[in-house]
């Protein structure tokens, strides 16, 4: 029986030894994976009130639709651009050239080229389409490429070309900026700032030729009669799929740079959805991580991973939204009312924005008097977050109200010494007609009364008259009545035939 046991447990051992690590190993596993799951959504969470670090000396994060800044660290200060200084250059190329048109480099073409410069490797004598030479500008930001194409559209002249590139910067509103070189080798008086570099770099994605070379990783160059076939790389290690950096499917047009002066350089165009982003930073420093990536790099990543995750672009306010409640006068129902929206704003904002947080601010100077009626627009209103202004809209009020017309009258006649004059002038005018017309009255009255009394005296005379003549004929026929009684009867004699008097009785 014990040997039996003994053989049960020893059968037994190593299947519940397997269980055991594998529910020790289930409960070490799952807190892991919870942290990973909760490091990942943390990872997801951003705010617009934390931005991130940089290491760069200057950067600008503008939203390209709405042209809002989302993050600004010295733009509008003087910085040197290095080889961003090619935006500007291949902007008056494209304005000025055919990109089929067929350039053959020269000699000459190198005489500015520094040893230290990046290349596309072009040599002399040979011959390039001014697309593909626009390639060897912008992706290994070639500073043979810009005196090749800065010599030929400047009419064999690269100084020339450069006037054209500081004319071109001040048409398009750069404040600050000025060029000395088509490269953007260093140079005291070769400048710019963050601000203008956005305003150049949103400038040349107008064009499509530039959006589409400046976005290419690679670009394959044609065998020439001093080079063979070749592939251009782009310097921008968001677009290498290798890189740690790497910014899958987000990266549009970009451009970097490098001066010892300058620092590390990059401006990019980011796209998510429908929102588009411009980035730019300047001054990173030189040296690299233990990968050897700079942190140029890392800094334009971390702002376009917190710009797309922080904030939104759409319609901050929508038709119809109670925006604020605002002072009316003359009221009959209370002494304010509520403005809603009757237009839509689109705007860049934080992700978690409410209509709480947005500052109105009416631009009419004057309360809003009664009668109001509800949806018909009073005006405009200012719409801002903190002090970004965001735009306006037009309001109207949420609900009818009435005319108070006590109110306006107290208000009229107070409010200009004219109208108190007014009001002066028509109550002494009505007091007078009020008594002209109560004197009329009153004289009416009494003459008819004079009038009724004179009728009533002539109406009593007649009627005095008329009972005396009615009492004397009856009298009169009272006696004679009774003197035909008393009398006896008799025959009336005949008349005498001579006629003459009536015989009295």
């Amino acid at each position: 029986m014990n040997t039996s046991s003994s053989r049960f447990r020893l059968r037994f051992l190593p299947a519940l030894l397997v269980a055991f690590s594998l529910l020790a190993g289930g409960a070490f596993l799952l807190p892991q994976m919870a942290l990973a799951e909760s490091s990942s959504d943390e990872a997801k969470t951003y705010s617009a009130e934390e931005p991130p670090d940089l290491a760069s000396t200057h950067a600008l994060l503008v939203d390209e639709e709405t042209d809002t800044v989302l993050y600004d660290k010295g733009s509008t200060e003087r910085c040197y651009p290095a080889s961003l200084t090619k935006i500007m250059t291949a902007i008056v190329v494209l304005d000025n050239t055919d990109l089929d048109e067929e350039v053959t480099v020269e000699e000459g073409d190198f005489d500015e080229v520094t040893p230290e410069s990046s290349v596309a490797g072009l040599k002399a004598g040979e011959t390039l389409t001014v697309r593909d030479l626009l390639a060897g500008l912008l992706l290994p930001s070639g500073n043979d490429a810009s005196y090749v194409l800065a010599r030929y559209v400047g009419g064999g002249d690269w100084h020339a070309f450069v006037d054209m590139m500081n004319e071109r910067a001040t048409e398009l509103g750069c404040t600050d900026t000025h060029f000395v070189n088509p490269c953007g080798l260093h140079d005291d008086d070769h400048y710019t700032t963050a601000r203008d570099l956005v305003t150049m770099f949103e400038a040349a994605l107008e064009y499509p030729d530039f959006k589409e070379i400046a976005s290419c990783a690679t670009w394959d160059l044609p065998a020439t009669s001093e080079n063979p076939a070749r592939t251009l790389e782009n310097t921008n290690l968001l677009l290498d799929p290798e890189s740690p950096v790497y910014m899958d499917g987000i990266i549009g047009a970009s451009k970097t740079g490098s001066t010892i002066e300058g620092g590390k350089c990059l401006i990019v165009e980011a796209n998510q959805g429908e929102r588009s982003l411009v980035c730019v930073v300047l001054g990173a420093p030189m040296a690299g991580n233990s990968k050897g990536i700079t942190s140029n790099f890392y800094d334009v990543k971390a702002l376009v991973e917190w710009g797309f995750g922080a904030w939104k672009t759409g319609e901050v306010v929508k038709q119809g939204d109670r925006l604020a409640t605002v002072d009316v006068e003359f009221s009959s129902e209370g002494d304010e009312v509520g403005i809603e929206a009757t237009s839509a704003l689109v705007g860049t904002v934080p992700v978690d924005l409410t209509l709480d947080d947005l500052t109105i601010t009416p631009l009419w100077t004057e309360t809003l008097r009664a009668p109001l009626t509800e949806g018909s627009t009073v005006g405009e209103v200012t719409v801002a977050l903190g002090d970004q202004q965001l735009g306006t809209v037009s309001v109207a009020p949420a609900r009818s109200v009435g005319l108070s017309i006590p109110d306006f009258v107290v208000w009229w006649v107070t409010s200009d010494i004219s109208h108190a004059l007014i009001v002066a002038v028509v109550a002494v005018a009505l007091f007078v007609l009020i008594g002209v017309i109560c004197s009329l009255r009153a004289k009416k009255r009494r003459l008819r009364e004079k009038c009724l009394k004179v009728s009533a005296n002539s109406v009593s005379g007649i009627t005095t008259g008329a009972v005396g003549a009615v009492k004397a004929s009856h009298g009169n026929h009272g006696s004679s009545h009774g003197k035909k009684d008393a009398a006896p009867k008799s025959k009336p004699k005949p008349k005498s035939k001579g006629g003459g008097r009536h015989m009295r009785q």
